[in-house]
């Protein structure tokens, strides 16, 4: 029996239509994209066997911190025993070296820091040309006071300050850090009281300095009634020691040794300690920050200390 025609129409379109699906071809970007799906299903798979999902809590947490910490340790060190090329490398420190010299301003006459041709300011700057010009020459040392070195930095005649000093008024002037030296205030006359008998003891100090600030501060703390007597110099303290105008005079140690008669006496205590610090200008702070880099690391290798100990500059006060 003959076919209908929609029957004839449905079975061509079905060959057609399957014939089509035989030679239909698969796109590469459809064969990348399943080759990846299949890569990925087995890096999950590899993942969840070598790293659990609980790998956090099952991580060895001392042995860990213990290894960051000593990496710490070490980084810290390397940081402290060399100073930063930085500052080494810098514009300001080439500057310098064309220069071929740094004037440092230094006491004119301080026991232990400065005292007939030695002392540790001396050393001081003979280190730090060794430092920055690799040569022992390389520092000009300038005699200045604490009423002079102002003006001679302002004037351009000195670079930096190496003295007793702890700071300089003004903006224009920073310090490093790190002092060089700490200097404990101590007491000078011909007789010292004990410290629990400073009850309305007559004390002269050298007026804005300061060791000025340690016996105000000392003053405050105690409240034993003690009297300041300021002064505007050494030798007028001198005097009124002499004259039996003060009981005693108050100064750093340093000072009161480069100062004092054969027949004076210092105390066995301090009333507290002043710091010296190197000072220069704003314009130096990259070489500011090179000696802050030194001094910490002379403090650290012991350095320092021998200096302390070649010039008489360790103390005990108990």
């Amino acid at each position: 029996m003959p076919f209908s025609l929609p029957v004839l129409f449905f079975f061509v379109h079905l060959f057609l239509f399957t014939e089509k699906k035989k030679v239909q071809k698969i796109s590469p970007s459809a064969i990348l994209k399943r080759m990846e799906t299949k890569f990925n299903k087995k890096v999950q798979k590899h993942r969840r066997r070598l790293l659990p999902d609980n790998w956090q809590e099952k991580l060895p947490l001392r042995p860990v911190l213990f290894l960051l910490g000593m990496l710490l340790v070490i980084f810290v060190a390397i940081l402290v025993n060399q100073p930063a090329d930085s500052y080494m490398n810098n514009a300001e420190i080439d500057v310098l070296r064309k220069k071929g010299t740094l004037r440092v301003g230094v006491d004119e006459d301080v026991y232990g820091l400065n005292h007939s041709g030695k002392g540790l300011e001396l050393a001081l700057c003979d280190a730090l040309s060794q430092v920055i010009f690799n040569s022992a020459d390389g520092c000009e040392r300038i005699p200045v006071s604490r009423h002079t070195v102002a003006w001679q930095m302002s004037e351009g005649n000195i670079d930096i300050t190496i003295m007793s000093l702890d700071k300089l008024s003004g903006k224009a002037y920073i310090a490093t850090e790190n002092p060089f030296y700490r200097d404990p205030c101590v007491l000078m006359g011909y007789s010292i009281p004990a410290k629990a008998d400073l009850s309305e003891k007559r004390i002269a100090v050298l007026h804005d300095t300061a060791c000025y600030t340690v016996v105000t501060k000392y003053q405050q703390d105690e409240e034993n009634g003690l009297v300041i007597v300021p002064f505007a110099a050494y030798y007028d303290m001198l005097v009124a020691l002499r004259a039996g105008s003060v009981d005693a005079a108050c100064m750093p140690r340093t000072v009161a040794l480069s100062h004092r008669d054969k027949a004076m006496v210092l105390s066995g205590y301090a009333l507290g300690t002043v710091d010296y610090h190197v000072i220069g200008t704003r314009e130096e702070k990259d070489l500011l920050s090179l000696i802050d880099s030194q001094l910490l690391k002379w403090a650290n290798d012991g350095t320092l200390r021998k200096w302390y100990e070649a010039y008489d500059l360790l103390y005990d006060l108990g």
